[in-house]
């Protein structure tokens, strides 16, 4: 597993592992196991992918950070 994004505020990371899982990257919170009343997670929250699934999630993060992204049925 490689950490590809580490963000301090946890419903952002979910929503992020949400996005990549409905990609075809089998991404997770490696510190899901946090609970908090506060949305914001001190030391923050990782989130990781396999190894071979790196490339594919950073470029999906990458255009939907530049509002760049076809339906998830387009992508391959």
């Amino acid at each position: 597993m490689k950490v590809i994004k580490r963000t301090h505020n946890q419903q952002e990371a979910k929503i992020i592992v949400g996005f990549l899982q409905a990609n075809g990257v089998e991404a997770e919170l490696l510190d899901g196991a946090i609970n908090s009343v506060l949305p914001i997670v001190a030391g923050g929250v990782r989130i990781a992918v396999p190894d071979d699934q790196e490339p594919k999630a950073l470029s999906l993060l990458k255009n939907a950070d530049a509002g760049d992204v076809p339906p998830s049925e387009e992508i391959q």
